[in-house]
């Protein structure tokens, strides 16, 4: 007969572990890691909540920086404004204030045909004398009746001299109108 002793294997296996109640150091330490746990949270949320404003405040000093760039090109553009204002009012003075040289020139300016040339301009008080060239006669009849229609000049604008010359191989009219201002600009 074979005899097995069941006792002694038994004996030969670990303990199994006890189970009860934690121990004093188990305890403390699982409330260091808790403690530490809690108390690292608002370290690291301070941490992360600075990183974002740290990113922000970089943002907001570019656009600041941008802001100032087109603050300095607003105030340069509301300078130039201001300039040109300041010129527009100063020529619209010298404009309203203009003698009449300047009046008489832009009414002749505007009267004279194209194949009519001016030569010589005399004044003397209101009376004008006009002489020049012409390609024709009628362009020297279509200069006085401009003239006296412009209102500016008192009606007739009469025609003192004319005649026919050639000149260098090409004949032409040579003239000379007298006008008068209808009001005394002087």
């Amino acid at each position: 007969m074979i005899r097995i002793n069941l006792l002694e294997v038994e004996s030969r296996l670990p303990a199994p572990p006890r189970v009860g109640r934690p121990t004093r150091a188990v305890l403390a330490g699982a409330l260091a890691v808790a403690f530490a746990g809690t108390a690292l949270r608002p370290v690291l949320s301070v941490r992360s909540e600075s990183a974002r404003l740290a990113q922000r405040l970089r943002t907001v000093d570019r656009e600041l920086a941008d802001l100032a760039d087109v603050r300095s090109r607003r105030e340069e553009a509301e300078r130039r404004v201001a300039d040109l204002s300041g010129r527009v009012a100063l020529v619209e003075g010298l404009h309203a204030v203009r003698g009449a040289p300047a009046r008489l020139l832009d009414e002749l300016g505007r009267a004279l045909p194209e194949d009519v040339r001016l030569t010589e301009l005399r004044q003397h008080g209101g009376d004008v004398a006009l002489t020049g060239r012409a390609a024709e006669m009628t362009a020297v009849s279509d200069l006085a009746a401009r003239l006296e229609s412009s209102g500016y000049f008192l009606p007739p604008v009469e025609i003192a001299e004319s005649r026919r010359e050639a000149n260098a191989g090409a004949e032409s009219v040579r003239f000379e109108l007298r006008l008068r201002f209808s009001r005394s600009p002087f």
